[in-house]
């Protein structure tokens, strides 16, 4: 498993159009998270999967910080973000997000999550509504896992911490990626999962499989909803993804063509192009 830094970093992301200074890493719920600040505008926040980091986005960074002011911060547990032993909650992840928005003096964002960072986008949402001016829940899920998903959960997460990161690698890899993903991405996301802290990655797993029946939770929230995923995800599949449609009162769907669970890689441009209308639809500047 690839060393990680003892101690997080912030970088600042220069930008064709803007660049923001480096901004010290700060205190959020007795961590200190890592994240890229970039461009200006309207705030997104933008929350990688499991078991991924903050580099998951760069391609929307680039995409995005153009036109709004962007935050890609690495999770409790990844990236260079500091690792919570056992088990780490969507809820405590999403506290964690909040605590950076208020140290920043943001008051209002959209933010997107992809995979389990939808988990945290629909945490954020729930608690704090009139927060957030969008939400994107990308290549996710609003039920609750059944007591067969929790227990493998929890085993895979043992293994994890004994194993080293080639187990959770092995089971991504049947279902992560498209038929037709280009090699690059493979590569880039394998190096990504592989050097993800075992006990950081093992926490999250944990937290996942306590996580709640967001359906009724986020029915009545009048919040633009952009819903994403691949057609050929096989765990955010069209059964999953429309029963997110269905219980969101301004949902937007696109389905992309021929990929898998990361559609803003595998389709970095319709992706791009599709969220950036999104955004641009609703920004409230």
């Amino acid at each position: 498993m690839a060393t990680r830094p003892t101690e997080p970093e912030t970088r600042a992301v220069a930008t064709s159009q803007s660049a923001v200074a480096k901004q010290p890493a700060v205190m959020v719920t007795g961590v200190k998270l890592a994240y890229d600040d970039s461009g200006s505008g309207d705030c997104v926040v933008l929350i990688h999967g499991h078991p991924f980091d903050r580099t998951l986005w760069e391609p929307q960074v680039a995409a995005l910080s153009g036109g709004f002011r962007v935050l890609a911060p690495d999770l409790r547990g990844f990236g260079h973000s500091p690792v919570t032993q056992h088990l780490v909650t969507m809820r405590e992840l999403a506290a964690d997000i909040e605590e950076l928005l208020d140290s920043l003096g943001i008051e209002r964002a959209a933010v997107i999550g992809l995979s389990m960072g939808g988990l945290v986008t629909m945490e954020l949402a729930i608690a704090q509504p009139q927060r957030y001016w969008a939400i994107g829940l990308v290549a996710t899920t609003m039920e609750p896992p059944t007591p067969a998903e929790g227990t493998a959960r929890r085993e895979r997460a043992d293994a994890v911490e004994r194993d080293g990161m080639q187990v959770l690698l092995d089971y991504m890899h049947t279902g992560v990626y498209g038929p037709d993903c280009p090699q690059t991405v493979r590569a880039r996301v394998d190096a990504m999962m592989a050097a993800a802290p075992r006990a950081g990655a093992a926490a999250a797993l944990r937290g996942r499989a306590e996580r709640p029946d967001y359906r009724m939770l986020l029915a009545g929230l009048d919040i633009p909803a952009l819903v994403c995923a691949g057609s050929a995800d096989p765990w955010s599949d069209q059964e999953v993804t429309a029963e997110i449609v269905a219980h969101l009162r301004r949902p937007e769907l696109v389905m992309i063509n021929a990929v898998g669970h990361l559609p803003n890689l595998e389709a970095q441009d319709q992706f791009n192009d599709v969220l950036r209308a999104f955004l641009r639809a609703h920004a409230p500047g």
